[in-house]
């Protein structure tokens, strides 16, 4: 089904003067895609021609396979679709005569000559890059922990449960960059990239008989204790410093407030490992 439709997308572009070049990112671009991958791709488009093809994209679309969602995700940039197969394809428009792209992290569909040119990507370049996406996920994690007291004192059961998931976002990507797993699949993609163990210690944490004020803060304080276990760890293998004051900080304040809130005893989990 993907393949078909990559097939009638390429035989849409090519004899349309306006798209110089087409290509793929992300799992197809680089041979990891199954049957439920989504498609990510590109078109670049002069930009003389930018608006009136924006403006007929959607009809562009459909006439590949009708569309049942057309979606404006960043105007101007990337449409979110849906086609009546199911199939989820996300939209990138780029403009002007050239663009230079990551000759590892695309696969180029068509392109009209010398529209599309590479750069390599450095190792001590990729390095930087990891330090700096640790440290934003120790952050993270950690402020959206300190969250925790506030949608339980408000008996945000609900949010307090979406809250579990933006924690468990930044918990397993820290845990992927300590098992040095190159990460060459989105976010829907985790079991391949954090060693088995570690996944099951973190469904564990996620374990909630209900979606109650107990249960959100007991799965919090599961992750927590995670993070706590493997992260000044992790952190030091990249040479990053490891945010501890922070990390004191928000759970003596989610200590104080669950004492208050009558839930101390879930306090416990921190430590039950």
């Amino acid at each position: 089904m993907h393949q078909e439709y990559l097939k009638a997308f390429a035989d849409k572009a090519a004899p349309d003067v306006r798209v110089l070049g087409t290509w793929l990112e992300g799992s197809f671009a680089k041979g990891t895609a199954d049957r439920y991958s989504d498609i990510d791709i590109h078109l670049l488009v002069a930009e003389e021609n930018k608006e009136t093809f924006q403006h007929g994209l959607e009809s562009w679309l459909s006439d590949i396979q009708p569309l049942v969602l057309f979606k404006d995700t960043f105007p101007g940039q990337m449409m979110t679709c849906i086609t009546t197969a199911g199939l989820r394809v996300d939209v990138w428009l780029h403009t002007g005569d050239t663009i230079t792209l990551e000759r590892t992290k695309v696969r180029v569909l068509s392109a009209t000559e010398g529209c599309i040119q590479f750069k390599e990507t450095y190792r001590d370049q990729e390095s930087k890059d990891v330090s700096s996406v640790l440290k934003q996920h120790f952050n993270e994690f950690w402020r959206v922990l300190v969250i925790l007291p506030t949608v339980l004192g408000r008996e945000e059961c609900i949010a307090g449960f979406m809250g579990t998931t933006f924690a468990v976002m930044s918990l397993t990507e820290v845990l992927i960059i300590g098992s040095r797993n190159e990460r060459d699949r989105g976010a829907k993609n985790i079991n391949a990239f954090v060693p088995q163990v570690l996944r099951e210690e973190v469904e564990t944490a996620l374990t909630m008989p209900s979606i109650n004020r107990e249960g959100i803060a007991k799965a919090h304080l599961r992750l927590a204790a995670i993070m706590q276990r493997y992260g000044p760890d992790i952190a030091k293998q990249h040479g990053v410093v490891y945010p501890s004051a922070l990390e004191k900080a928000v759970l003596n304040y989610i200590s104080r407030e669950l004492q208050i809130l009558g839930l101390s005893d879930c306090f416990d989990e921190l430590h039950r490992c």
